[in-house]
């Protein structure tokens, strides 16, 4: 099944930075202005290595990572290593401690069911990826993976020797603090490719990613048709993560809809349109809103599905499906979806927006966070939030077994990993 290998990781030299000053967020939830915050950090923010503006910034990209080599701004380990990667943080009050390891994974393609996919993507930011990649022939950032490990038997085994040494990199961004150790112990290596051997991956985070990496390792092998099964293109950089920790962290993401996305629209005429397939509950109080909300999560019961519109910001609803049978011809794993009710029922067949529609630009704005998703539509910047419970660890798993795909922009895990901790270059 699942193949891992340490690898040479390149790393920031902290002789020469600071590592705050040069880390950054994974390149899709990069917003222009934090872009520019980035760079002022320092001239070696990883950043530029990552995302850019001008139409030859791959090429510029290519260029400063060979340069920061050659100055030793960034330096490859001697030694194979996986890095185990810790990630503290609090939300809702509570302490958290989410456990993974970086390690290179075995590129395989989706038919095969060893690496899941659980979403959909974006082919046009694939073929961006994979442009940087053939020029700088490195990963920049992990693709974030989970496997299934009621036992914890990885970490069981790992967090033990992992607390008996000091992390090489500890920073702390956005309050919480990543930690990252190296282990180059080739027994240890071994021990935890034999924990997983059996397992699958289900990708959580960064399906570009691995598309783009499975693109070219394709590409490379029609090049190379003698190259070895254990050359590098062979392999992408992943987070591993066990899905059944409970310390794990799945964030809903939430739907905008701008006024160029609505030019007809009437509150009025979706309320009643609404009411066909569902029980329209409706709150004053944004307090009381997200409480009921909520609710219908940890009682699992119907979906449940929130609204704010612009056109009257005094009211907040919740649409309560009444039955679960709405799409006869879908898979009953994926009708139980919230986010599937969402985008089938309401966006498609209520609202009348086409396939088309998701892939275009600007069309739909995913938010990530309930306050933010509220104060833009009360901003008058976007007129139409769909607001979501998240998806629970084990209806994901439930979905990819099934072998089905969410739609795009399903889930978040939370924390984000960072950019810039370990780069796998593939010419180590």
């Amino acid at each position: 099944m699942v193949e891992i290998r340490g690898f040479k990781g390149v790393i920031y030299n902290q002789d020469k930075v600071k590592i705050e000053d040069v880390i950054s967020p994974p390149y899709d939830v990069i917003t222009d202005d934090e872009r520019e915050a980035l760079l002022r950090k320092s001239p070696y923010n990883i950043v530029r290595l990552i995302l850019g503006k001008e139409k030859n910034w791959i090429e510029k990209a290519a260029a400063y990572y060979k340069q920061w080599l050659r100055d030793q701004i960034l330096t490859p380990i001697p030694q194979e290593s996986i890095f185990p990667y810790y990630m503290e943080y609090t939300i809702n009050g509570i302490r958290k401690q989410q456990k993974g390891f970086i390690a290179r994974v075995r590129i395989e393609s989706f038919d095969k069911g060893i690496i899941l996919p659980h979403e959909k993507t974006f082919s046009k930011t694939v073929s961006e990826r994979l442009r940087l990649l053939k020029v700088t022939q490195a990963n920049f950032s992990q693709v974030y993976g989970v496997y299934d490990d009621p036992e914890d038997e990885v970490f069981a085994f790992l967090n033990p020797i992992v607390q008996k040494r000091p992390p090489f990199i500890s920073v702390k961004h956005e309050g919480v603090l990543h930690r990252v150790w190296q282990i180059e112990d080739k027994k240890v290596i071994e021990k935890v490719k034999r924990l997983l051997q059996n397992k699958k991956v289900i990708i959580a985070d960064g399906h570009h990613r691995y598309r783009t990496a499975l693109a070219y390792k394709e590409e490379m092998a029609k090049e190379l048709p003698n190259a070895s099964q254990d050359a590098p293109f062979h392999f992408v950089s992943m987070y591993l993560s066990n899905l059944n920790d409970d310390q794990l962290t799945i964030l809903p993401i939430h739907r905008l809809l701008p006024q160029h996305s609505l030019p007809n629209f009437s509150l009025a005429t979706f309320l009643d349109r609404i009411k066909d397939f569902f029980e329209v509950k409706t709150y004053t109080q944004e307090d009381e809103f997200w409480q009921a909300l909520h609710t219908f999560k940890r009682k699992k019961q119907k979906q449940a599905i929130g609204c704010y519109c612009g056109d009257d910001k005094s009211h907040f609803y919740i649409f309560v499906l009444k039955s679960e049978i709405w799409a006869p011809q879908l898979p009953e794993v994926l009708r139980k979806l919230d986010v599937m009710v969402l985008t089938k029922l309401i966006l498609k067949r209520i609202l009348g927006l086409k396939e088309e529609h998701f892939n275009q630009e600007d069309f739909i704005e995913y938010v990530y966070t309930n306050t933010k998703a509220i104060a833009l539509i009360r901003n008058n910047q976007y007129r139409l939030a769909f607001l979501l419970n998240s998806t629970p660890a084990e209806q994901l798993k439930e979905v990819v077994l099934s072998s089905y795909l969410m739609p795009r922009k399903s889930t978040c895990f939370y924390p984000k990993l960072l950019t810039g901790l370990v780069i796998n270059d593939l010419q180590y």
